[in-house]
């Protein structure tokens, strides 16, 4: 009876594709339905000269969203999810369409209120309504201005709508779906960075690495449905090289020798290629273009996941079994590009027992070095030790022992700096070039384009009062990170460092101001409350005398 009903469930909330029609309309409807956190946009308005392409009895339409819980905030760290450069390879473009319906979901993930997602579900509309690779016989994942030998590029619609993004948006993670082939891969992938057959390393490798596996680990097989585990490596190692590809210009194009684009308008491309420095992947999301619906998965089991975030529990393949009718295509993209949005922003999860301890897991990192934590009497609970983030398959949280319902303290450290910092063999030989790594590497660094920001992340801090912890929800996030009440100095012979509250200057002066009244106002009392009691004594005395006076005359 049992299976029956998990049979019927699955039935009822198996994923389908979407026609091109039922995807645009799928995002019309949330627009309308969501329009404070969820917005279209329209990349190929205002561009001229662009070719007529026909879908159906209309022209084929370019568009995106932008989901953002505070759309109005520019420093948001920005991720775009993308699909359909070529319109046969199809099972991206329903990826896309499925995380905007979650996106807009009451059940989202509490972590996702606090980035900006660009969800652009059809790069090629054209390609996809016909059924067909390319945009009118030009192929639009080589249209870019990157190790490209032609002199004209930026030629499809396809390509000049995706590059309109980078002209508004600062992205620093970044995700292509294809179909075809099964793996994540990553920079290079042009013909102008292979040695000996094969990738050099970018400047970004280590971290490009990183990602790649654990979206490569959280996008588990399922052998049941045939579903094979990804390959994970360079572009040119695992796909093969190519001019003018897409992942590369995204990634390296603010910083690399770009091409000019023949009688393309320079002002078109100029500025968004200057704004290009994302980590972008290519994910090859299986062997087959269009795999059977029934390998597709289910919304139930996308929930199911979901209930534990992030699910490491894929890590042990033999619970997967659970899963094996119903965790299909759509469900382990949708979670390679949940990992990927998760890992763009650091996060704090506390979880207190309401007793004594404290369990502090870290999001959006692998690794934390330098964690230190100091309670609000200066004395250190702990001090540059390294521990493990929610994406290391062996992290059980830190625990923090010993711990009042009472205490105010501080918790500082970074995540993933020691795996960034330093690549093996760069080519060219120069440091991390990505937004992403660089804000988390260099703690000095800022970077502004138009409205938005982006603001280093090297040293985390969040401050913690456990007596406002609500036991109720036993894990809570922290996001938004503070400015210290502390100032850490180093004495000059080299001592342990020590930690002292940073008080304001003017805050001093007003303090002084303050006590110097209280004692002034004291001073007075004490000085009336004395003359009033000499005063009576002098009373007494007289009168004391004006009676034994009396009494000698007697």
């Amino acid at each position: 009876m049992n299976s029956l009903f998990l049979t019927l469930l699955s039935l009822i909330s198996a994923y389908q594709y979407y026609s091109y029609q039922e995807i645009i309309d799928t995002f019309k409807k949330l627009e309308v339905d969501h329009t404070d956190i969820f917005k279209l946009y329209y990349p190929t308005k205002n561009l001229d000269n662009l070719r007529y392409l026909d879908c159906g009895d209309e022209e084929c339409q370019f568009f995106y969203a932008e989901f953002a819980q505070n759309p109005n905030v520019n420093d948001l760290p920005t991720v775009l999810i993308a699909a359909g450069f070529h319109g046969d390879e199809v099972i991206g473009q329903n990826v896309v369409t499925e995380l905007a319906k979650y996106l807009t979901s009451e059940s989202k993930l509490e972590f996702l209120n606090n980035r900006r997602i660009i969800l652009y579900p059809m790069v090629n509309p054209y390609g996809y309504y016909h059924k067909v690779r390319e945009e009118m016989g030009k192929d639009a994942n080589r249209d870019f201005n990157i190790d490209n030998p032609s002199s004209i590029c930026f030629q499809t619609n396809a390509a000049r709508g995706l590059a309109q993004v980078y002209n508004k948006y600062i992205i620093q993670l970044g995700i292509t779906f294809h179909g075809g082939d099964n793996s994540i891969s990553y920079s290079w992938g042009t013909y102008n960075h292979k040695q000996n057959g094969l990738a050099t390393e970018s400047p970004d490798d280590n971290a490009m690495e990183m990602i790649a596996r654990i979206m490569k680990d959280i996008a588990a097989e399922n052998t049941h449905l045939q579903i094979q585990k990804y390959s994970m490596g360079r572009m040119t190692d695992l796909v093969y090289e190519v001019n003018g590809g897409y992942e590369d210009w995204a990634y390296a194009a603010g910083w690399e020798k770009t091409n000019s684009c023949g009688n393309r308008n320079s002002e078109e491309y100029s500025k968004p290629s200057s704004n290009a420095r994302a980590l972008t992947y290519l994910i090859e999301a299986g062997f087959q273009k269009q795999p059977k619906s029934n390998t597709l998965g289910t919304i139930e089991t996308t929930n199911q996941i979901l209930q534990n975030w992030p699910p490491l529990h894929f890590y042990d393949e033999k619970i997967l079994t659970k899963y094996q009718q119903s965790y299909g295509n759509i469900n382990r993209n949708f979670m390679a590009s949940l990992s990927l949005i998760d890992l763009v922003k650091p996060y704090l999860i506390v979880k207190w027992d309401g007793e004594k301890e404290l369990i502090l897991n870290f999001g959006g990192c692998y690794s934390i070095t330098k964690l230190t934590i100091i309670r609000s009497d200066n004395t250190s609970i702990i001090k540059d030790q390294n521990t493990t983030g929610i994406w290391d398959q062996f992290n059980k949280g830190y625990v923090v022992p010993n711990i009042t319902k009472n205490d105010l303290f501080e918790i500082s450290y970074q995540c993933d700096v020691q795996n960034f910092k330093t690549q093996r063999n760069p080519d060219p030989k120069l440091p991390p070039q990505s937004y992403f790594v660089q804000s988390r590497i260099n703690n000095t660094y800022e970077y502004q384009f138009d409205k938005y920001l982006i603001q280093n992340t090297n040293k985390i801090l969040f401050r913690i009062n456990v007596s406002q912890l609500n036991q109720t929800q036993m894990n809570q996030l922290f996001e938004n990170q503070q400015f210290s009440i502390y100032v850490t100095q180093s004495s000059k012979e080299g001592q342990d460092q020590q930690i002292k509250i940073n008080n304001n200057s003017n805050n001093k002066k007003q303090h002084i101001w303050w006590l110097l009244a209280i004692f002034i106002l004291l001073s007075f009392v004490l000085t009336i409350l004395l003359y009033k009691y000499c005063s009576k004594k002098q009373e007494e005395q007289v009168m004391e005398m004006y009676t034994i006076q009396n009494e000698v005359k007697l």
